[in-house]
């Protein structure tokens, strides 16, 4: 199931589809963004957004938030100016 270009079939945490929607619409080099699974964690922590590391498709993300890990990856057509991008517009810690 997808609506536009962010896959809606797997759930995501809660503060991540405004990010999403955000990169999707205004990053140029994202052309399609697929949430992953969703892990548990101890602890409490502020949300952030973190690049983990470069894929053959594009970046492979992390979003955590208070007692969960997302992965999100970033389908990109140049994964450093994609990581430009995100610093430059606030989203990467």
């Amino acid at each position: 199931m997808k609506f536009g270009r962010i896959k809606r079939m797997h759930g995501r945490v809660g503060g991540l589809d405004p990010i999403l929607d955000r990169i999707v619409r205004d990053c140029p080099h994202v052309t399609r963004i697929v949430p992953g699974r969703i892990k548990t964690r101890r602890g409490r922590t502020p949300p952030s957004f973190k690049v983990q590391y470069p894929t053959d498709a594009g970046l492979k993300c992390l979003y955590t938030a208070t007692g969960t890990v997302q992965e999100v990856f970033l389908i990109c057509s140049d994964t450093d100016a994609t990581q430009r991008w995100l610093v430059a517009n606030g989203i990467l810690d």
